[in-house]
């Protein structure tokens, strides 16, 4: 019987599909430039990790938020005072 050869896989294929799991199939699959959410526990979980490697190799814009944040609302009255110092 013949051995078979696993196939090479591309960084960037396997970054594009941990990024499409990650939003549940929300979005577009082909190498789309929309801003990526990643809430961050303390400290940030292996999943998480695994998400801004994701987007490092990408080049994707991306946005960190706290895991604590209910909404993008409570988020940006929590911290949009320490932007303006």
């Amino acid at each position: 019987m013949p051995k078979r050869v696993p196939a090479k896989v591309d960084a960037r294929d396997l970054a594009n599909e941990i990024i499409r799991r990650a939003r549940g199939g929300v979005g577009n699959s082909t190498g789309d430039s929309l801003p990526y959410v990643v809430r961050l526990s303390d400290p940030p979980r292996l999943h998480e990790r695994l998400q801004l490697s994701a987007c490092r190799i990408l080049r994707h814009p991306i946005a960190i938020v706290p895991a604590a944040c209910a909404s993008a609302q409570e988020w940006l009255d929590r911290y949009s005072k320490l932007a303006r110092r």
